[in-house]
């Protein structure tokens, strides 16, 4: 297979090999899965770990459907349950986790979707340039990313194998919603793919692996070149490279060019013809690009004036027999007057009261991404008159004292609305009191944290939104909110 390949190495120090790869074709070969995973938490543990999540990973990407990325997002929650699970029924493996990248190439549509926990990499390989598509969610990359440290200095750094998140390290309820990095990038023709463990790149840099996959030769053989050159810098962890290649050829269209005789005149020359130069085409663009010409506009033919006498006179005639009926009309028939319809009576507008224009006016204006409310500034209960629609990418509500929204007597909607446009909304200590519908939420974009519902006839109502005549796939997350009767921390 020439644009996909796969390849682990022990390396020069340890004795086993925690590393799994994917590199697998599914659905006739139009997706590709590019993925490595790193297990964690020693010999037993991360070796088993990792080959779980291999296991689960493949299961749930046997057949992929239009959303990939909510895929990817079950795959990898599922994998944490069952890691966790794991745990709590054998004390050997106490300790085990596994970070991952996994990407899925959609060949047909030049498409790649990825996922990511931990310190494996994803890296896209375009027109000789190597740009890092994931996130390290360590201490030290994340001060690699930020540029306050070098790559150099995050290569020898102490604590550069400490991570922050990764799979089966905590169960979903103690996981943000954010949890795992996804992204979606094109996969033009000649681009390259690189999936890798902290074993490559703690030991060789950017500008080696760049070198690599500039160079000649398969896949096989670059890939195999990546492991040497970490090999031989010291090979100081378990090696893995995973390499999908768009082997389609990139896409010149020929530049269209107006025919000569189109342009031929007897009795004169021809016109001169404006040629715009062909561009030049980059390779990522080259399919998509169609060159043109501009052809020389032809001279404008000018009309001599003629005069068509009897047909101005039959115009008149008509003209005037118009003229003739519409003023017997208008004297056989007077307009009529309209009989008045009495006075306007204006509804008055529901008022707001101040609390609630205040608090309206507050989230208008919020720049940030927290709004405190202070029992001192909102005297509670606040009355709502309408619902609270928060349109923030991302918002924390958070309250000093003990704050209360309840409805105004002649109000039955909800609460809050959260827009389709939220993907992260915490909502800390507020109380909902008397309420037809306390909360009305887009998918899963809601974290509530002792938060009361009070005599709510639905407290929260969650909204999922399909495109008509579609097939629908996938799983409410089982992640699930609990009552409680005392407040957790």
């Amino acid at each position: 297979m020439n644009y996909l390949f796969g390849i682990t190495d022990t390396g020069k120090i340890r004795d086993n090999n925690e590393d799994v790869f994917i590199a697998a074709e599914v659905m006739n070969g139009q997706f590709m899965i590019a993925g490595v995973i790193d297990g964690v938490g020693g010999y037993e543990g991360g070796e088993f770990a990792a080959a779980l999540t291999k296991e689960v990973v493949l299961s749930e990407l046997n057949a992929i459907g239009a959303d990939i990325l909510t895929q990817l997002e079950i795959a990898f929650n599922l994998a944490n349950e069952e890691i966790f699970a794991r745990k709590l029924q054998d004390s050997k493996l106490s300790a085990m986790a596994c970070v991952a990248t996994v990407a899925v190439i959609d060949r047909l549509n030049n498409q790649l979707h990825y996922i990511h926990v931990g310190d494996t990499r994803l890296y896209l390989f375009r027109d000789n340039t190597l740009i890092k598509l994931s996130s390290d969610q360590s201490p030290v990359g994340f001060l690699e990313d930020s540029g306050r440290i070098t790559e150099e200095a995050a290569m020898q750094h102490p604590q550069r194998n400490v991570i922050n998140q990764a799979l089966g390290l905590s169960n979903q309820e103690e996981m943000s919603e954010n949890y795992f990095e996804t992204g979606s990038s094109p996969f033009l023709p000649g681009d390259l793919v690189l999936v890798c463990s902290d074993g490559l790149t703690d030991m060789i840099n950017r500008e080696v692996i760049s070198k690599v996959l500039a160079g000649t030769g398969s896949l096989k053989v670059r890939a195999e070149k990546l492991i040497a050159a970490a090999n031989a810098a010291g090979g100081n962890d378990n090696i893995t490279v995973v390499l999908a290649k768009n082997d389609k050829a990139p896409v010149a269209h020929p530049v269209s060019r107006p025919a000569a005789d189109l342009f031929s005149q007897s009795n004169t020359e021809k016109p001169v013809v404006k040629t715009i130069p062909e561009p030049v085409i980059p390779v990522a663009a080259a399919e998509n690009f169609s060159g043109f010409t501009e052809p020389a506009k032809s001279p404008a033919k000018t009309v001599e004036p003629q005069t068509n006498k009897p047909l101005i006179m039959i115009l008149s005639v008509l003209c005037a027999v118009l003229l003739i009926s519409t003023a017997w009309l208008f004297i056989t028939n007077p307009p009529v007057k309209l009989k008045s319809s009495g006075t306007l009576t204006t509804v008055p507008a529901i008022a707001v009261n101040p609390q609630e224009k205040m608090l309206s006016d507050t989230l208008a204006k919020l720049k940030g991404d927290t709004l405190v409310l202070s029992a001192d500034l909102f005297k509670t209960p606040i009355r709502l008159s309408r619902a609270l629609t928060i349109n923030k990418d991302s918002l924390v509500i958070k309250t000093k004292g003990d704050i209360t929204f309840q409805p105004d007597s002649a109000y039955a909607g909800p609460a809050l609305i959260l827009s389709a446009s939220c993907k992260y909304i915490v909502i800390d200590q507020l109380v909902f009191d008397h309420f037809e519908t306390g909360i009305v939420s887009h998918k899963n974009v809601l974290d509530l944290k002792n938060v009361k519902f009070n005599n709510c006839k639905v407290p929260l109502q969650v909204l999922f939104e399909f495109p008509d005549h579609s097939f629908v796939n996938g799983r409410v997350s089982k992640r699930a909110f609990q009552a409680d009767s005392v407040a957790k921390k």
